[in-house]
C-alpha cells in the first residue's frame, strides 16, 4: 500500500496512461482498422486498464 502522496501520485499517472492506452486502442480499433484480436485486445489492454483503476481507487480510499 502506498504510505505516501508521491507514490499515490505515482500510481495515479500510471493509472492514466493506462486509461489513455486502452481508449486510444479502443477507437483505433473501431473506426480505423482491425488490428487485433479481440481476445488479444481485452487480456493485453482491457483487464489491466481496469485492474490498475482498481488498485488506484483501492489505495486512494485507503490513504485517506
Amino acid at each position: 500500500m502506498p504510505t505516501n502522496q508521491e507514490e499515490l501520485k505515482t500510481w495515479h499517472i500510471a493509472t492514466l496512461v493506462m486509461v489513455s492506452l486502452a481508449a486510444a486502442v479502443f477507437l483505433v480499433q473501431r473506426f480505423v482498422g482491425q488490428f487485433f484480436d479481440v481476445v488479444f485486445e481485452v487480456c493485453i489492454f482491457y483487464i489491466p486498464t481496469f485492474t490498475i483503476v482498481g488498485l488506484w481507487l483501492y489505495f486512494r480510499t485507503k490513504s485517506n
